[in-house]
């Protein structure tokens, strides 16, 4: 891969998960458990699951397990923190993804990405499975997720950014 197109990849997927703030919502059919996993239905009727999902640590990389199922394989998705959106909004305001995977609170999963995300991308399982580690700190940035709600969630990917049927949010707690 030569450095342009490197670089241009870069730019794309840093513009696509850094956007303007968006206000806190309600997270979608969510259900936890005392082991502080959660899970949420989607609106296609998908599972996301994630652990750990509370009192987590201020300060610290906490590795958070995201499985999903029964998601479209046709549009890819990233497992994400983002800071919660309003309701019927677009997830916007999330963590980064580079192509280096050092910086990363976002992994792709896409089983038919461009050509360029080949290399970047996860593929789904079978029925639309999925499972991918997303380490998240306090913070997105400089928004504190101690002050503002924050959520590990699945969103359409930058291919099909307007597609809201990926969107299915879990609420993450800091102590």
């Amino acid at each position: 891969m030569n450095k342009s197109l490197i670089a241009s990849l870069l730019c794309l997927l840093t513009a696509t998960t850094s956007f303007a703030p968006a206000n806190a919502a309600e997270p979608t059919k969510f259900a936890a458990s005392k082991s502080a996993t959660a899970s949420a239905k989607g609106p296609t009727g998908q599972t996301l699951t994630a652990t750990p999902t509370k009192n987590l640590p201020v300060g610290k990389t906490t590795k958070i397990t995201v499985t999903g199922k029964g998601y479209s394989t046709k549009h890819g998705i990233y497992a994400t923190f983002c800071v919660m959106p309003a309701a019927g909004e677009k997830p916007e305001l999330c963590g980064p993804f580079d192509i280096t995977g050092k910086n990363n609170q976002s992994v792709w999963i896409s089983s038919n990405p461009p050509v360029y995300g080949i290399a970047l991308a996860k593929k789904f399982g079978k029925g639309g499975t999925f499972k991918a580690t997303v380490p998240i700190t306090s913070k997105i940035g400089d928004l504190d997720c101690q002050v503002l709600k924050c959520a590990i969630l699945t969103r359409a990917d930058h291919t099909q950014p307007d597609y809201r049927k990926a969107d299915v949010i879990i609420p993450v707690t800091f102590k």
